[in-house]
């Protein structure tokens, strides 16, 4: 069997051909010597985006320069079509909302159709060089249609996204008209990564509140779909980077730094020109930190290396022209003959002269508004002298923030915070920034560039294999058509026991549980299918309910979730051996304060169980308050006897003896061998006991969701058929069009 290969996925690739030499050129960026730092001894494709046809053929030959293993695949697309993308969508609507920047955001509908041709592209591409269960790690919020293509194209792949970028709160994202376009595609991947945790928050709170779909913070069922996710920080590669920083090279240009800026105490910041990044933000606590500690005047230096881009866009244009204005002012209010408080180069410098620049300051202001990550902040302590380390100061609306505890955190927009940061880092002793220095080398050096590849790849192979993955097979409604192994199956059995749900499989759910009554009409048939099987009704519902809907019928009857019996003796039994008034106060005394605060809920009070139900409440307010409530009683209640279960508009607190899963095991251990167990049941408490009966009887689920079930049955009024066609099976008769006349439980 071939060895599943990775397969990359970014807007570029991370070489590009040289017009003189026509040799290829490593691109830069973090995530270039990430990707590239991973086990190249394996098969390794890269899939990134062309728009010159002549670079098409030189990119594929030469990928085996770097590695015998790599191989590198340019999609053409055209230069139109890549600019609506690329600019039109990625960067004016993508990038500005998710750095909740939406004053920036412009959407224009060709600009959306170019988005979908580009990502269509791509899968096409990926398609084409894909094979079964190989992994696909898709980079960034240029793709985030292609999951979906590439799930409707190819099941059986492995899909892994990584967000570079923050991850917006709700109320951001729901600004986007596309937004339900982009998250069904996103949820076909089995791994999603993100910098940080509040990306992940916000991720998993827009999934609930924009498509319903439940989470935790760690993983989302849709139907039988389960998605991963996780938080990967990205890093650099830190040896390298240490490596460089102490080269004859970089010492070199330290040195001319030293004796070239004459400064006491040397600030540096390294941007892009981006309104995300707060350079007027960090000019303004500049600003501050020289009019409150006069001190500083005279002795503190600011350096800004503000890196163009987009220079012909009027949002950047202004923000340059904001950026000169405030330099000038600092420097016209506390610059003086010999001293210029702040120097300003708009442009770039190369990698020895910034690598320079980190070992000759003796602090960096990163005062970015949002940023997914920022790797300058990472590059700046690893780069660090051991005799004299600079200090690093960092937004808190940065992603690396979170990983950086040695750093001085502030708030950008606060001007005093970033003024105490600045001078805090004026007078820190030498003693406490060795300190601080080594304890950020120590974590950097443990969590490479490398490393979080290798993490991430490691975790999306461990994701769900295809044959779990895929849908479970659906049960046709006519009887002829039915798996040959269902009907041997029933046909070789010497009896028949039939395990039926209420709610939901042998009635329809209704929105008020006292109005999901059984007709005469339906009790009448399952009384004639009792006499071809053993029919037994296992429910979550009360026994005197269970009695009235079944007050004539010999069947077996399990109360909540089995908790009770009463077989053909027509006297219930308690299962239960367990203390349920060790829980069952604090339990309904909990349940009934969300009942009072939450609109049309109520708490339903069984023997064994209690029940809150919101099905007529507020759906989102309400939601909230039955993941809150399932939390509390999870903790409040860890060291009892009880299960907590959040279900379908339900949160149920129940002893542990209330399990359909032992309710069957028992009655299996007592029929007769040659029995085959058929169950159907809709909800998560049904999963129970598809996994007792196993391969050893058969198992269908009545509605969505993901199910350890064998077959399905797509809604509960298919029901009625499966059981009408069933009927004639053991009645042996031929003719299967009538099966579901005899069976009227869907109402309707």
């Amino acid at each position: 069997m071939t060895k599943a290969k990775q397969i990359f996925v970014s807007n570029r690739l991370p070489f590009n051909v040289d017009a003189k030499t026509g040799q290829l050129q490593r691109g830069s960026g973090g995530l270039v010597s990430a990707l590239l730092g991973v086990d190249l001894q394996e098969p390794f494709w890269w899939l990134g985006f062309e728009t010159r046809e002549e670079n098409l053929r030189p990119l594929e030959d030469k990928a085996s320069q770097v590695s015998p293993n790599l191989r590198l695949k340019p999609v053409l697309l055209d230069t139109a079509t890549y600019d609506d993308y690329y600019d039109g969508f990625s960067n004016d609507v993508l990038w500005p909302l998710f750095h909740y920047e939406s004053q920036y955001t412009f959407f224009q509908p060709q600009n959306w159709e170019a988005y979908i041709r580009a990502n269509q592209k791509m899968a096409d591409a990926i398609l084409k060089v894909a094979e079964p269960n190989d992994c696909v790690w898709i980079h960034d919020f240029h793709f985030m249609l292609l999951p979906e293509m590439l799930r409707q194209g190819n099941p059986s792949l492995k899909i892994g996204f990584f967000l570079h970028t923050p991850f917006p709160a709700f109320e951001v994202f729901r600004q986007l008209p596309v937004r339900d376009a982009l998250l069904k595609s996103m949820v076909q991947c089995d791994l999603i990564g993100f910098h940080e945790h509040s990306y992940l928050r916000h991720f998993s709170i827009t999934l609930k509140s924009q498509l319903g779909i439940d989470s935790t913070f760690f993983k989302a069922r849709i139907g039988a779909h389960t998605l991963q996710m996780g938080v990967y920080p990205i890093s650099i590669d830190t040896a390298g980077m240490k490596e460089k920083a102490a080269s004859a090279e970089v010492d070199r240009q330290t040195r001319e730094y030293h004796e070239n800026i004459q400064s006491k105490f040397l600030i540096l910041g390294v941007d892009r020109l981006d309104y995300t990044k707060g350079l007027e933000l960090k000019l303004k606590g500049v600003h501050r930190a020289l009019e409150k500690y006069p001190e500083l005047r005279g002795q503190l230096n600011f350096l800004q290396v503000a890196i163009p881009t987009r220079t012909k866009v009027p949002s950047y244009i202004r923000l340059k022209e904001q950026v000169d204005q405030l330099v000038g002012q600092i420097n016209g209010a506390f610059g003086q003959p010999g001293y210029v408080p702040v120097n300003y180069i708009f442009g770039s410098v190369n990698e020895t002269q910034l690598l320079g620049l980190y070992r000759r300051a003796d602090a960096l202001l990163v005062s970015s508004k949002r940023d997914g990550m920022n790797l300058v902040a990472i590059e700046y302590a690893i780069s660090q002298q051991a005799e004299q380390p600079g200090v690093v100061i960092v937004s808190e609306f940065a992603g690396v923030a979170s990983m950086l505890g040695q750093a001085l955190i502030i708030n950008p927009w606060d001007e005093d915070s970033m003024a105490d940061a600045i001078y805090r880092a004026f007078k820190m002793p030498t003693d406490e920034r060795l300190e601080r220095q080594n304890d950020l080398q120590e974590l950097l050096f443990r969590y490479s560039a490398s490393q979080w590849a290798n993490s991430f790849l490691t975790d999306l192979a461990k994701t769900a294999d295809a044959h779990e993955r895929r849908e479970v097979a659906p049960l046709p409604s006519r009887r002829e058509e039915w798996p040959k192994e269902l009907v041997q199956r029933v046909q070789h059995a010497s009896k028949i026991c039939l395990v039926l749900d209420y709610d939901g499989t042998v009635v329809q759910i209704e929105q008020r549980p006292e109005l999901a009554v059984l007709s005469s009409l339906q009790r009448e048939f399952l009384k004639e299918l009792q006499k071809r099987a053993e029919v037994v009704i296992l429910s979550g519902r009360r026994k005197e309910f269970l009695d009235q809907q079944f007050e004539d019928c010999s069947f077996t009857l399990g109360g909540e979730h089995g908790a009770f019996i009463k077989d053909h003796s027509g006297v219930w039994r308690n299962r239960i051996s367990s203390d349920i008034q060790s829980w069952y106060g604090e339990a309904r005394n909990v349940m009934q304060a969300y009942a009072d605060r939450v609109p049309l809920s109520f708490v339903e009070q069984k023997e064994a169980a209690l029940v809150w139900h919101y099905r007529q409440s507020p759906q989102t307010f309400a939601a909230f308050h039955a993941h809150r409530l399932d939390e509390q009683l999870q903790v409040g209640l860890a060291n009892q006897p009880v299960t907590v279960t959040l279900g379908n508009r339900v949160v149920e607190a129940k002893a542990i003896e209330c399990s359909k899963g032992s309710f069957v095991r028992d009655l299996m251990k007592q029929s007769p061998a040659g029995t085959l167990f058929i169950c159907l049941g809709d909800d998560l408490t049904d999963e129970d006991m598809f996994k007792v009966v196993g391969r050893r009887g058969l198992s269908i689920k009545v509605g969505d969701g993901k199910t350890g079930a064998q077959y399905r049955l797509a809604k509960q009024g298919d029901v009625s058929v499966f059981l009408g066609e069933l009927l004639l099976m053991l009645d042996g008769r031929v003719n299967s069009g009538k099966g579901g006349e005899h069976l009227p439980l869907a109402k309707g």
